[in-house]
């Protein structure tokens, strides 16, 4: 297991780095418009069917910008590991990484990106006070989410790294770390 840790000047220099740029590019241009059509069209939903935002004003200010920061930083983080540890992309539909990446946050969980994407679009409901989305879409696309980190990445990795991923797979859990792990 490779223990390197990566400085803040480190990540700052991963924006510049191509593998980053452009996995960025896909998540700001497909991702994120797909979510807002969601959300909006949730919204209406919850306006159709009478249902009440569930975080009043200003807290769901503060709610958007306490999760969306903090899932921003931690996708950033995990991609900076897979840009600079990994030496390949963050998305494995760009090729993946070289190099199996089992330190930084990757040594917590097999996949801390879908903690921070999760965190920001938990904060997306939150600022739009949307129920449905919040409490339904959200839950339906972690378990998609789940599915394909668990059946389809996992594949890929398990077929590019092989035993090493499989070690790493036994002990490593998927989204929530042991606490054990954190203390260390």
């Amino acid at each position: 297991m490779n223990t390197e840790r990566i400085t803040i000047k480190k990540m700052l220099s991963v924006i510049f780095k191509r593998e980053f740029y452009i996995d960025m590019v896909v998540f700001i241009f497909v991702c994120i418009p797909l979510v807002l059509f969601i959300l909006f069209f949730t919204l209406k939903i919850d306006s159709y069917f009478g249902i009440r935002p569930f975080i009043k004003i200003p807290y769901n200010i503060i709610a958007f910008f306490i999760l969306s920061i903090l899932g921003g930083l931690i996708v950033w983080r995990s991609y900076a590991y897979l840009v600079l540890i990994g030496e390949g992309s963050p998305c494995p539909q760009l090729g993946g990484t070289n190099k199996l990446v089992t330190c930084g946050p990757y040594a917590l969980v097999r996949h801390p990106s879908v903690i921070g994407k999760l965190f920001g679009v938990i904060g997306l409901g939150c600022l739009f006070q949307a129920t449905f989305f919040t409490f339904v879409v959200i839950p339906v696309l972690f378990a998609w989410s789940a599915f394909y980190n668990r059946f389809m990445q996992e594949k890929g990795c398990q077929k590019k790294f092989g035993q090493d991923y499989s070690n790493y797979r036994k002990n490593v859990p998927m989204f929530i770390p042991r606490p054990k792990k954190i203390k260390s």
